[in-house]
């Protein structure tokens, strides 16, 4: 019986503690479509690796997305002398996020905004800037109006960084900050 006790103390202490192995996030009652496979939350990616995760709008419809960011780039201030920035905006660090997204289905998700943010170097996460018109360096931020399964759509976002802080990484966030993938730039 000692003998037992001990491995299975050893086998405990081999558990890895505390810290649970982290899961890929799925609503309940989602049926994952066949021959996708959905990215663990936590994941690290760099720029043109994918990452497969379920996204739920509003409660009401869901469906299987991959994201893969292609490039970040980062801008000039001056891009934007035909716009009225805010005075803190009017000295941030732009960066133009190129990234295409597949509908894996089941649901249609036209014209979603997708839970995309940067993160910079003092924890903050920054949501897209919204860019009204044509913007030659940066020019489609939103998904099309219909956006069916089997579809892909190649967008371009448009972060403004605060003056002094850092681009750290771009951050998906399909159902909080919990199920957070990230690419580093």
């Amino acid at each position: 019986m000692g003998a037992a006790l001990v491995a299975a103390l050893l086998l405990t202490g081999c558990g890895g503690g505390d810290d649970p192995e982290p899961k890929a996030s799925v609503p309940a009652g989602f049926d994952v479509p066949d021959g996708v496979t959905i990215t663990k939350a936590g994941a690290k990616r760099t720029r043109g690796e994918a990452a497969t995760v379920v996204y739920q709008v509003d409660g009401t419809a869901a469906s299987a997305i991959t994201v893969t960011i292609n490039d970040v780039r980062k801008g000039v201030i001056e891009d934007f002398r035909f716009f009225s920035l805010q005075p803190e905006q009017q000295t941030a660090s732009p960066f133009y996020v190129d990234l295409t997204v597949v509908n894996e289905g089941p649901a249609g998700l036209g014209g979603v905004s997708l839970p995309i943010f940067a993160h910079d170097d003092t924890n903050t996460l920054l949501p897209p800037t919204p860019v009204v018109g044509d913007f030659a360096p940066c020019p489609s931020g939103a998904l099309p109006e219909s956006f069916l399964p089997g579809e892909t759509a190649t967008l371009c976002l448009v972060y403004l960084v605060p003056q002094g802080h850092a681009l750290v990484s771009v951050d998906l966030q399909p159902d909080g900050e919990d199920s957070a993938i990230t690419w580093t730039p």
